[in-house]
Formats: structure tokens, C-alpha cells, sequence
């Protein structure tokens, strides 16, 4: 169904294989890139075994969540204790307990592969629940990964939740995301008719804002049950509107019937009739996510297999009903995604961040407007593009200091020196750490030299060596000084704001050499100020006073109002395009 959260069941891909699960039972029984340079930090605890030149790139966790209820419900008694911050310690990325009283409405568990390699499982719940005399529903999906970098184990999670009506109607929403060490993002959403009230919690209770909400919209505990409700021939389709937390917004699905077929889903076992449903879902912005298979059973309507093709994890992602213990097994062998979240290059460019220009040929058949995917600006523009065969020049130049000459850029908004909850200009550590940057310079000193000095502080004083951080708020970085690309530009640009600069963050690819002389593009984020009338790009992890040719952006962002991720879908849309990128030429 919902292939993005993956919310649904999946066919196993040849190797990988996972219990069968128990015989359904009656309703009232009982019954889940970002890169850095190592070695290079001057900081004395900066880890001596890692060489010069190392990159290490860390997948972006998903969403965690938890189940809050309407206010006008009566809560359990401890419901309004404050949350514990989500541990850093070994074994503290454990997806909450699960709701455990009402009557179970369906509890299904699924094994994750990606490609054939397990990564995890997915729990998706449903229980009805008395209350205040009246009957609501409970769903909940929570979702475990273990994948790998360099080798090193990653853990992501999360969870969302749903409260509703016996008639459907959603009145509750939920989801709490890990963002950084000892940080979680906990956003709640109470439905007031045409409008979702999102506000946050504990580290988040500033956040708020208002997302529509038309009629209609399908929950956590009802969206597995839709295909009792079909009776579709061959071809025909029908469609539901569902909640994307990460996004923020609601969305419509549809999905089409595409028949029956006789799989056998689990070693040792007769094939079991399936339906095969597929299903796609609306354009998130320019994000267009794979369309998803769902299997379902042809007697029972559940659901028991799922699939869809994801280039960010590494191919065919793929979730199948099992029993807990089968889906709850150590992962033994996570997938490297290294390889799958880097393009590799045809040649080598020697002292790349320190030359004058780069020109890249792409290509990306699989996006629909491949030109769009590289924004144009004062150091890269696309040129000679060719719309059947989706390949264009990408000309880019290195930017070390506003230029003199030339038209300037539209001065910036109040939002990039504004203080937010991802760029927390305002905490007293991002302060005292940009009076110390700047400290050295003269009263009168430009932007561009404050700007500068931040990015040479972070530089000198961050420590490459945190890799289970998703996006860090800048006042959490400003305690621990430690994490990758993403902590180090979040730090920069709030200090770079703190000391009246203008900032943003921006994210893209960026020159890496790799094993046996091929080089790679990785994704990487940096940070730009706004000095002399242009938005400049600075990168903290190198501390070159610039950026050279071997910075590809993709997008920038003042994280301004913003409480998810959704700032990052840019990166998702490269990633499903699936690029192929050589070099034409290169200029000293």
C-alpha cells in the first residue's frame, strides 16, 4: 500500500526466506546520507585511525512514533509524565510498546530484505478500545531497519499511530522520529474538521502548524482492512486518502486490481491464491515514490506480501507476513548501502575542491524532468540538454567569496536569521560557541569574515566520529560536537545566524576519491551565508573558506517553521532517478 512508510506485507525476493505465520485468528481473540570527511578535524579526540579523506555516509532514519489521545478522552494515568529522551546507548532504538489493552482488531508482523539481504521487520497493529463510553480504534505501525555503512551497523526506526472512530473517521495522529543523540521529534495531530491541529512535544513543543484535511482521510487501523471491501474486476482501481507524517500533508492513493496468483510464499509450503493489487501514490512535491505490489489473501482479504523498488536502500525492497520471532531475528549480515547511495564516476579528478570548474554529463532516464533535479544558480547551470535520451550538461564552478562583478542575489527574508527548531540560533551554546569564532576579528568585520571564522571553528572543533544521528537540531550539536555533514552544517549555519549572518543549509553530492582509484559522488550537506549581496557556499567538514566544482547541489533551506524532514525529499528524488554522471571536462 503505502510503499514509502512501508505500510503493507511483500514477496519475498529469491533468497531470502521467512517463516509462515499462525492461522488468522477471530476478531476477539487475543493476539517499523549524507557524508563526512574523517581525520581531518584538528579536534586532539578526533579518532587517529581513521585516514585523511575517509567518508563515512549514514542513512536518515524514519519516523518514530507514539499514540496520543484526543484530549477529551480520558488518558491512563501517567499519561502526561515527560517522555525520556531516545538513548544513545547500544540496544535504545527499540520501537515503543505496543498499545495493550482493547480487542485486537489484526496484529501482523513482517520480515524486511532489501534486495534478498534481511534488514528488519514491520509491526502493524489494530485494536478497538472503549472509551468514555464510546468505541475508537487504535492502529500503529512500527518499523525496525539494521542496515550498514563502511561496515559500521546503523539501526533506524519509527512509528505512527492513528486514533478513530468506529465509522473510520481519524481523529488523533501521531509519529516521533530520532534526530540526534539523546533527541527525538514528537509530533501530535488532532483532527478539527476540515483541519489537523499538528503541535509537538517536549524538545518540540513550539512546533505547530495547520495541514487541510478533507473528508475521508483513511487511518492506521482501517487501511489494511480496505480490500474486504473490493470487489473489483481486472483493471479496475479504486483510491483512498492517507496522512504522510514525514511530509506533513495529506495524499491520495490509488490502486488497481490486477488479478489472482498462485504463490508459495514461505519454503515448504502449497502456493496460496493472491490477489495482486498495485498501488501508486500522488506526487509529493517533484517526489514521485515507486508504486508498490500489495498480495493479499483471496479468502481472508489480508494482506501477506508487499513489494516495491527503492534505489536508496539498494534495489527491491520487499516485507513478508511472518510469524514475530521469524521477523523479530538479530539481522546478521546487514546490506552496505554504500555502494547503492554513491554514483560513481568514469575517471579521477585530482585536487578537485581546488580547481576552477567541472563539467558533468548526466544522465536520468528515470525521472520525469531530469534538467529540474540540479537548481541553477550563480556556480552551476545546466546546459544542452536532450529531452529523449534525459541527459544535460551540468556546468559547475567553484565559489570562494562573493564575487565582485555580476548580478547579486534577492536579499534574504527574516527566516534566515530567525531562530527555528532544527537552526536554534538562539540557544545559549550555539552563542557561546559563535562569540568564540568570531572573536578574533575586528568590530568592524564583513559577513563574509564572520562567516569564515564559524566555518573554521566548526572545523577545528567538531568531531567527525557520530554516525547514528539523523538531523540534529543545531543547540543538541552545540553540546555533543560531534556527528557528520549534516551536524556540522546545522551548527554552522545557526552560528552563522547567531553572530547576523544570514543562512541556510544545502544539500547535494559532493568529489570523493574511493578504493582502487574510482571516484564517487556521495551526498553530502554544507551550509551558504548570505555576504556582499550573494549566498555563498561554505562546507565546515573541509574548512576551505568556499566550495569547489566537486560540490553538486541539489537544494538549500532555511528550515524555517519546518518539524519534519521533508526539506530532504529533494535527495530522494535523485536517488529514485538514478543518475549516471561522467566528466566532460575540468578547468584548472
Amino acid at each position: 500500500m503505502r510503499s514509502w512508510l512501508v505500510a503493507a506485507v511483500v514477496v519475498a525476493p529469491v533468497g531470502f526466506a521467512a517463516a509462515q505465520p499462525p492461522a488468522p485468528k477471530a476478531p476477539d481473540d487475543p493476539p517499523p546520507i549524507v557524508i563526512t570527511p574523517k581525520g581531518g578535524s584538528s579536534a586532539p579526540e578526533a579518532d587517529p585511525e581513521d585516514p585523511p579523506g575517509k567518508l563515512i555516509i549514514r542513512p536518515k532514519r524514519p519516523g518514530i512514533a507514539e499514540l496520543k489521545e484526543r484530549k477529551e478522552l480520558p488518558k491512563k494515568p501517567g499519561a502526561d509524565a515527560p517522555r525520556p529522551p531516545v538513548p544513545s546507548a547500544p540496544g535504545a532504538n527499540t520501537p515503543a510498546a505496543p498499545v495493550a489493552d482493547g480487542k485486537p482488531l489484526f496484529d501482523y508482523w513482517f520480515a524486511a530484505a532489501v534486495a534478498g539481504k534481511p534488514i528488519g521487520y514491520l509491526r502493524w497493529y489494530g485494536r478497538e478500545v472503549e472509551k468514555n463510553g464510546r468505541t475508537v480504534r487504535i492502529g500503529a505501525k512500527e518499523q525496525r531497519f539494521t542496515v550498514a555503512r563502511f561496515g559500521e551497523r546503523v539501526s533506524q526506526f519509527g512509528e505512527e499511530s492513528t486514533v478513530e472512530l468506529a465509522d473510520g473517521q481519524v481523529v488523533v495522529t501521531s509519529m516521533r522520529q530520532g534526530i540526534g543523540r539523546n533527541q527525538a521529534l514528537a509530533l501530535s495531530g488532532v483532527v478539527d474538521g476540515k483541519t489537523l491541529r499538528v503541535t509537538g512535544e517536549g524538545m518540540a513543543k513550539e512546533a505547530s502548524s495547520e495541514v487541510p484535511w478533507p473528508a475521508g482521510v483513511v487511518g492506521a487501523a482501517r487501511e489494511p482492512l480496505l480490500f474486504k471491501d473490493q470487489d473489483l474486476k481486472p483493471g479496475e482501481s479504486f483510491n483512498y486518502l492517507t496522512y504522510v507524517g514525514q511530509a506533513n500533508r495529506v495524499v491520495n492513493v490509488a490502486v488497481t486490481y490486477e488479478g489472482e496468483q498462485a504463490l508459495a510464499l514461505w519454503p515448504n509450503t502449497p502456493p496460496r491464491t493472491l490477489r495482486k493489487y498495485v498501488a501508486r501514490m500522488d506526487p509529493i512535491g517533484p517526489i514521485r515514490l515507486p508504486a508498490a505490489t500489495t498480495w493479499v489473501d483471496a479468502e481472508t482479504a489480508e494482506p501477506y506480501l508487499v513489494e516495491f523498488d527503492f534505489p536508496g536502500l539498494g534495489g527491491r525492497v520487499t516485507f513478508l507476513r511472518t510469524t514475530e520471532a521469524a521477523a523479530t531475528a538479530p539481522v546478521a549480515d546487514p546490506p552496505d548501502l554504500f555502494n547503492v547511495q554513491s554514483i560513481r564516476l568514469d575517471r579521477e579528478i585530482p585536487g578537485i575542491h581546488d580547481r576552477g570548474a567541472v563539467v558533468y554529463k548526466v544522465s536520468a532516464p528515470r525521472d520525469d524532468d531530469p534538467t529540474t533535479i540540479f537548481p541553477a544558480d550563480a556556480r552551476q547551470r545546466v546546459k544542452k540538454s536532450d529531452p529523449l535520451a534525459k541527459t544535460f550538461e551540468l556546468h559547475v564552478s567553484a565559489m570562494r567569496g562573493p564575487a565582485a562583478a555580476g548580478e547579486g542575489d534577492p536579499a534574504p527574508g527574516p527566516e534566515f536569521l530567525g531562530s527555528n527548531f532544527f537552526i536554534n540560533a538562539d540557544d545559549p551554546g550555539v552563542k557561546r560557541h559563535a562569540a568564540a569564532a568570531v572573536a578574533g576579528l575586528p568590530a568592524g568585520a564583513s559577513a563574509w569574515e564572520k562567516a569564515k571564522a564559524v566555518e573554521r571553528w566548526v572545523k577545528g572543533n567538531m568531531r567527525a566520529v557520530e554516525f547514528s544521528q539523523a538531523m540534529a537540531t543545531a543547540d543538541n550539536v552545540a553540546k555533543t560536537l560531534s556527528g557528520d555533514c549534516s551536524e556540522y552544517a546545522m551548527l554552522a549555519a545557526a552560528m552563522c545566524r547567531a553572530v547576523g549572518v544570514p543562512s541556510r543549509t544545502a544539500l547535494g553530492l559532493v568529489y570523493a576519491p574511493g578504493p582502487g582509484g574510482k571516484p564517487f559522488l556521495a551526498y553530502h550537506m554544507w551550509f551558504e551565508a548570505y555576504c556582499g549581496g550573494r549566498w555563498v557556499p561554505l562546507d565546515a567538514t573541509l574548512g576551505k573558506g568556499g566550495v569547489g566544482p566537486g560540490h553538486l547541489k541539489v537544494t538549500d533551506h532555511s528550515w524555517h517553521d519546518e518539524k519534519t524532514l521533508a526539506p530532504l525529499f529533494p535527495v530522494l528524488r535523485v536517488l529514485m532517478a538514478k543518475p549516471s554522471v561522467g566528466v566532460l571536462s575540468v578547468s584548472p
